[in-house]
């Protein structure tokens, strides 16, 4: 009876982290959406210690006005899972529209059981 109850359990904990994943995202996504430029970095972490955020005083200079998920590739060797993200904005200033495509690499820290963005920030025009 054990051995029916292995599989489910291991597939609801991957479950349980894809749920996290998509959570995670939003989170990153809608940040960047209402100025939490802060809270946005903080769920950024490169796996490289040395490797470090540029500055995000610029975002003060855009609006982002819409995002939309494109694409997802699946979980790879590493435990990465990569996406790519359009993110609409407008310069302040001028009032331009622009549009951007970024892509963003995920991964997961066991550890702490949370999900990480080791990209940088999106490369808006300011």
């Amino acid at each position: 009876m054990l051995i029916i109850f292995l599989p489910a359990c291991s597939h609801m904990a991957e479950k349980k982290k894809t749920d996290n994943l998509e959570a995670t995202q939003k989170l990153f996504w809608k940040s960047l959406r209402w100025k939490s430029y802060d809270s946005a970095a903080g769920l950024i972490r490169f796996k490289n210690p040395a490797r470090k955020l540029a500055s995000i005083e610029g975002l003060n200079k855009i609006t982002v006005t819409n995002y939309e998920l494109v694409s997802t590739a699946a979980v790879t060797e590493d435990g990465v899972v990569t996406t790519h993200v359009v993110f609409d904005y407008v310069q302040n200033d001028t009032g331009r529209v622009y549009q951007i495509i970024h892509q963003e690499n995920w991964w997961y820290e066991e550890a702490s059981q949370r999900w990480y963005l080791a990209s940088d920030m999106p490369d808006f025009k300011y």
